[in-house]
């Protein structure tokens, strides 16, 4: 049996990235998003990969009214 022996590829990185949402410039939090798009991506609104889902306007209506409701209740 033979053994791969190739060279491994390692990234490395200055610490800070940009988020990866399409068009976002800011540094990422979590996941690889900015604190604003990390929750858009937990409520659906984007991909791992950043790209808006096929739904995005309807979704995006119901995650505005859902972030209305939270602030209503704080306040």
């Amino acid at each position: 049996m033979g053994t791969k022996k190739g060279a491994e590829v390692s990234t490395v990185t200055s610490g800070k990235t940009i988020c990866g949402a399409e068009g976002c410039k800011t540094t990422d939090a979590r996941f690889g998003f900015c604190v604003e798009h990390y929750e858009q991506f937990k409520f659906g609104l984007i991909k791992k990969d950043g790209k808006v889902v096929p739904d995005y306007e309807k979704k995006f209506e119901h995650y505005e009214a859902f972030k209305r409701r939270v602030a209503q209740k704080a306040a």
